[in-house]
């Protein structure tokens, strides 16, 4: 099975960035999924209270830089997600590894 992380050209610059930030939320759906159904035994305290943060955040009208500014309204938007899929990478890892060998 060949990965985003295992294919160096798309991992390159600033659409290599965004396309690992575009995997690994696809994969905090996945994981999340997987141990909803109690398929992938994992324990996602630190992890769920900072998605359930980050959610709320993204869904709440209030935030640190209004989104009517253009573009500029959506910086802290980004850097929460962003902030949130970092949080996750040593989870997103042991999900892999998990998903690789079932």
């Amino acid at each position: 099975m060949k990965t985003i992380e295992s294919d160096p050209e798309r991992m390159r610059g600033v659409a290599g960035f965004f396309t690992r930030l575009v995997a690994d939320a696809a994969d905090i759906v996945c994981m999340t999924w997987d141990w909803l159904l109690g398929r992938f035994d994992w324990s996602p305290t630190r992890l769920l209270i900072a998605l359930v943060v980050g959610l709320l955040y993204l869904a709440s009208p209030i935030d640190i830089i209004p989104d009517v500014i253009p573009f500029a309204g959506w910086i802290d938007d980004f850097l929460v997600a962003t902030s949130v899929i970092r949080l996750a990478r040593a989870d997103l890892a042991r999900w892999r590894r998990w998903k690789h060998e079932t």
